[in-house]
């Protein structure tokens, strides 16, 4: 079973290092709100793969405001972009 969460994180390291170059590099800023997104949705994978790893319940409620908070975040730069504020 260790295999199987060491391959998970070496899989969310490399896709969070791409989502990171990719935030960098990109110009206009829908993609990298996109990128972002991408970003926080990876890094609450990460809090699930952790809390089934240790059973702790504490790190999956952590992922839960983490993953609300994110969508939030995005709704609301999605409506700054979009001149409704």
């Amino acid at each position: 079973m260790e295999i199987v969460f060491a391959i998970l994180f070496a899989f969310f390291a490399v896709s969070l290092s791409l989502g990171v170059f990719a935030l960098i590099r990109l110009k206009h800023p829908v993609e990298k709100m996109v990128s972002l997104d991408v970003i926080t949705t990876l890094i609450t994978a990460v809090l699930l793969v952790i809390a089934a790893l240790t059973g702790s319940s504490f790190v999956l409620d952590i992922a839960i405001i983490y993953a609300i908070l994110s969508f939030g975040a995005v709704l609301v730069v999605a409506r700054y972009r979009e001149g409704g504020f």
